[in-house]
């Protein structure tokens, strides 16, 4: 019995995270994330530097890594907070802070893997967060949620057309009825 409980209790935890995952980072990711990094890709500057990162020490290029990681995960940390706590303005725009940093890091990652994957504690971290991201993209929960999520996506991908109208009107209107639908669907 204590077990069925906490299997369910494991369950709708699992969703909320799950749902929290598709919604904001897919939605931000596909969105924003990923027409910055093509965009960064194409700077002349960014292709020097990355030139110039091969012949840089490994433990420095660790140093700016995870300080920029650091960073990036306060402000979702604290983006989060913010919108737990209400304020929904402020934290969309410490989240879209956080968009054009994470695509630097990314890039970053992109760019000096092999010089991160020379210290063996990175190594072992990336592979296991590698393996733990493909369990749960393909767990049931993530497939049923995934599946659920499908129209709440789809309604914010067709709100976020800026062209539209104002933005900070829109946002409000997003966040109201993205609670509603989530509430309904769990």
């Amino acid at each position: 019995m204590l077990l069925k409980i906490f299997n369910k209790l494991l369950h709708y935890l699992l969703a909320v995270l799950i749902v929290g995952y598709i919604v904001f980072e897919e939605l931000v990711w596909e969105r924003f994330a990923q027409p910055i990094i093509r965009f960064f890709s194409r700077l002349k500057l960014l292709q020097k530097l990355s030139t110039y990162l091969q012949t840089v020490d490994s433990k420095l290029i660790l140093l700016l890594f995870v300080a920029l990681f650091l960073v990036v995960e306060f402000q979702g940390l604290y983006a989060g907070s913010l919108f737990l706590q209400g304020n929904v303005i402020h934290g969309v725009l410490v989240y879209a802070g956080k968009v054009p940093i994470s695509a630097f890091t990314f890039w970053l990652f992109r760019n000096v893997k092999p010089k991160l994957m020379e210290f063996i504690w990175f190594e072992r971290a990336y592979l296991y967060l590698m393996m733990l991201i493909d369990k749960i993209t393909h767990s049931q929960t993530y497939i049923e949620m995934k599946n659920k999520t499908a129209p709440i996506k789809q309604y914010i991908k067709y709100k976020m057309n800026l062209s539209k109208g104002t933005f900070k009107p829109r946002v409000v209107a997003l966040y109201e009825k993205l609670r509603y639908l989530l509430k309904k669907q769990l």
